[in-house]
């Protein structure tokens, strides 16, 4: 996505993390806490401005993402502001229509054997159940995140359930897919209502602001101590 050079120079000083944590004073935000920044709104990851159904998955997608691929959610900050427009029942239907027909699905045969291969042992039930429960969890979450007419809570399974497949991919580019598949739909659901938002809604002295932060230096330590707590996030 273009933004503008101003605000691509000034969001190449920030740096997104995990959680709720950060400080904007020293460029490290949540992707919502940067959205209500630039918005010139108090330091929050609720911010006034954005929908609620973008927030609930933004946040989530925020979270589990590990800290390279997370730093592809920058540009969404300035789109995200204005997105509170009473247009949610459109973002659902996207979601709905996205969740039925275009999510990936995790590749077959992750963590598990091949599932035509002969059951050998006493420990074959056991296996033979392990992969049917493995296989239909996905549909589960799936089954769940459609069964309720609620567009918040729809954002939040939908980006559980990609962060889920992410998480149990077989390999990095399985993984990659999966990250696309969720940076791919946070732009369908900023684009619900975008022409009817008039300027960027960033204001003059946050971007000046920003202007003023020192580059973020990567803490190796803080870094290990994010991702364990993205994968915490997803057993709970």
């Amino acid at each position: 996505m273009d933004l503008d050079p101003r605000l691509q120079r000034a969001l190449d000083r920030v740096e997104l993390v995990s959680g709720s944590i950060g400080d904007p004073g020293d460029g490290r935000m949540c992707l919502m806490s940067l959205v209500a920044f630039l918005a010139g709104e108090p330091h929050s990851d609720a911010p006034g401005c954005a929908s609620p159904l973008v927030q609930a998955f933004a946040v989530v997608v925020n979270d589990h993402m590990p800290r390279a691929a997370r730093q592809r959610l920058k540009p969404f900050a300035p789109r995200i502001i204005g997105t509170n427009d009473g247009f949610d029942g459109l973002r659902a239907a996207v979601l709905r229509q996205t969740l039925a027909e275009e999510i990936p699905p995790e590749a077959p045969g992750q963590q598990l054997t091949d599932c035509t291969a002969p059951a050998m042992g006493r420990f074959a039930k056991l296996r033979r159940l392990w992969r049917r429960l493995h296989k239909d969890e996905r549909q589960r979450l799936l089954d769940r995140a459609l069964s309720r007419d609620d567009g918040v809570y729809l954002a939040r399974e939908a980006a559980r359930l990609i962060a889920r497949s992410a998480r149990r991919a077989a390999d990095a580019r399985e993984r990659e897919r999966h990250w696309n598949a969720a940076i791919g739909l946070l732009d369908r659901l900023c684009d619900v209502g975008a022409p009817l938002r008039r300027g960027s809604g960033v204001r003059a002295e946050r971007l000046a602001q920003l202007e003023n932060t020192p580059r973020p230096r990567r803490d190796a330590v803080l870094a290990r101590r994010e991702d364990g707590r993205s994968a915490l996030h997803l057993l709970l």
